[in-house]
């Protein structure tokens, strides 16, 4: 009886109001914290579309250069500055050849003749995102494992095969090829087999196992070790706008990267989530304002009631308790509402993330459930605490 007496005066279109303002909020916010652990798969280094992004970054050559090499080299001083950067994550040297290389291929080859003078590097094997179980030097079996860009396949195949008549060649046979490379330099010389083993999609140079290069150089090299003449850096984020700012600061550096759209995107989507919870959340604030408002105007209608059931011994506690428990029922089951919608919106994007090798989204019932029994008490706080305090403040009618 005393809840039915306590409950008079409620106004439905007010609580409709809260209650569409409260969905809306509510929804987008479900589905942005569903959506968001669903691609998490996505940006993990190890399987993810958004792996770590590489920068190579290496002097500007300009005419002093040309006559002094070492203005293209780092000091030491200079790659700790580049390393102290909080958008470094690694850094990493290019080590270059210092002895002589020749390839050629023998009559019998599957493609075409050719001799050429080439030159190697070596980066650490773990920055290397087309190496094979190939990708490993053996000195007893003297075949030298390559990997060079895509790009040089495509420009053979689009551009020079097609002009000169030769035949276009698949990344499958040229990985069967065996060629011969003449290694000379430091009085020594030696020939051993080439195969190519990988194609990188970044690094725009010729690489072989580091294990070989130091190998090579410590037994043909000529002349000092030398400086770094370019530098590699790991970094989450290309599309950082700190990365921008150091290297036109004034800097003497060229940086370059051809695979900074994923990092772009990812970049773009983690801002894009960011923004829409934003966004439900400056929803949510007046709604939960809304509820509170239309509390206030129900306690305030109510006021003799309230204070005549004082007078009759019902503690304040128990006169809120109704009340309460229409705040916490309302935004329960607008909760479970917008639980349902963004069940409906996982169901429409699920297939986009299928396509790009997510199956089993992270974002499951129970986490999801979770986080929403979660926020809906977080949001009937303010109202349950809005509600003590009118209560609590109801004055008791003078005895007459």
């Amino acid at each position: 009886m005393v809840q039915k007496l306590l409950r008079q005066n409620i106004s439905t279109p007010q609580l409709l109001g809260y209650a569409f303002a409260a969905l809306t909020g509510m929804s987008i916010i479900f589905t942005a914290f569903c959506f968001s652990r669903d691609i998490r798969p996505l940006f993990t280094p190890a399987t993810g579309l958004f792996k770590p992004e590489y920068l190579t970054v290496n002097k500007k050559v300009s005419l002093l250069a040309t006559f002094n090499s070492d203005r293209t080299t780092f000091s030491q001083a200079e790659i700790d500055e580049i390393n102290r950067q909080k958008f470094v994550r690694s850094l990493s040297y290019f080590t270059s050849c210092r002895f002589r290389v020749k390839a050629y291929t023998q009559p019998s080859s599957q493609i075409p003749p050719f001799s050429t003078d080439l030159f190697f590097e070596s980066v650490p094997d773990r920055l290397l995102d087309g190496a094979g179980p190939d990708w490993r030097w053996d000195e007893q079996s003297g075949v030298i494992p390559i990997m060079i860009p895509r790009d040089y396949l495509n420009l053979y195949n689009f551009g020079f095969a097609g002009s000169q008549g030769l035949p276009q060649i698949s990344e499958a046979i040229v990985q069967q090829v065996v060629f011969r490379i003449a290694v000379s330099g430091n009085g020594r010389q030696q020939v051993f087999d080439g195969r190519i083993a990988g194609f990188s999609d970044y690094l725009n140079t010729i690489l072989v196992p580091d294990a070989f290069m130091q190998w090579a150089n410590e037994r043909f090299g000529e002349g000092a070790t030398g400086k770094a003449s370019r530098v590699i850096i790991e970094t989450d984020n290309p599309a950082d706008p700190a990365i921008a700012e150091f290297f036109a600061a004034g800097q003497n550096y060229d940086i370059s990267n051809s695979k900074d759209d994923p990092g772009k995107l990812s970049y773009f989507l983690t801002s894009l989530i960011t923004i829409v919870l934003i966004v439900g959340t400056v929803i949510m604030l007046p709604a939960i304002g809304l509820m509170v408002l239309s509390i206030n105007l129900l306690v305030y209608k109510n006021q003799k009631m309230l204070g005549n059931l004082v007078l009759l011994g019902y503690r304040r506690s128990r006169l809120a308790r109704p009340y309460c428990l229409l705040a916490l029922v309302l935004n329960m089951a607008v909760g479970a509402a917008s639980f349902a919608i963004a069940g409906c919106a996982q169901s429409l994007y699920a297939p986009r993330l299928a396509a790009l090798g997510i199956t089993g989204l992270s974002g499951g019932f129970w986490t999801t459930a979770g986080f929403a029994i979660l926020f809906v008490l977080l949001a009937t706080v303010p109202d349950i605490l809005w509600i003590r305090r009118k209560i609590n403040r109801i004055k008791i009618p003078a005895r007459g």
